[in-house]
């Protein structure tokens, strides 16, 4: 049974991690204690009980992004950055991957970033994909290209709320 649970250093040392891309497994691996510490980050690890391993995880952060990049996203002029949440890292083991765990981890996060904007006013959340095939996953999921930086995508407050509203309660 997949669950998840918070960051914890323990977890992440039951089952050696490998996602296929190495800068999302060393940063687990060695920088997510460190960043949770910090209080910089929050990671929910999507674990595997039975195997006593992490199946997926992903990080956010609050974000800012700058007037321009703004403008890029949202297609209006912007006098002021825009407050927003980032999606900074979702990574599925290799042993996991292609069986809807991907989905299932985008969908806990953004459920979490639905719940905090009850409370945290943000515009907007971004992700910067690390290839083209990761922003095609995004995209299919209801997130939009920057204009400008292509492997920089978003979705707004308003549309993840329609989303969310579209499917039932959360």
């Amino acid at each position: 049974m997949l669950i998840a649970r918070p960051f914890t250093s323990a977890a992440i040392k039951l089952h050696p991690f490998d996602c296929g891309e190495p800068e999302l497994n060393e940063w687990l691996a060695r920088y997510a204690g460190q960043s949770e510490k910090k209080d910089n980050v929050r990671t929910t690890l999507l674990l595997d009980e039975e195997a006593q391993r992490v199946a997926g995880y992903f990080s956010m952060r609050t974000f800012e992004l700058s007037a321009a990049d703004g403008e890029s996203a949202l297609g209006r002029r912007r006098r002021y950055p825009a407050p927003a949440m980032l999606l900074a890292r979702l990574a599925v083991d290799k042993d996991y991957q292609g069986g809807g765990v991907g989905k299932l981890l985008l969908v806990d996060a953004l459920q979490r970033l639905l719940a905090a904007a009850d409370n945290i006013g943000f515009e907007i959340i971004v992700v910067h994909a690390l290839h083209e095939d990761a922003a095609c996953f995004y995209l299919k999921h209801g997130f939009r290209r920057f204009l400008d930086h292509q492997l920089s995508l978003f979705l707004t407050t308003n549309d993840l709320r329609a989303t969310f509203a579209s499917t039932g309660p959360h």
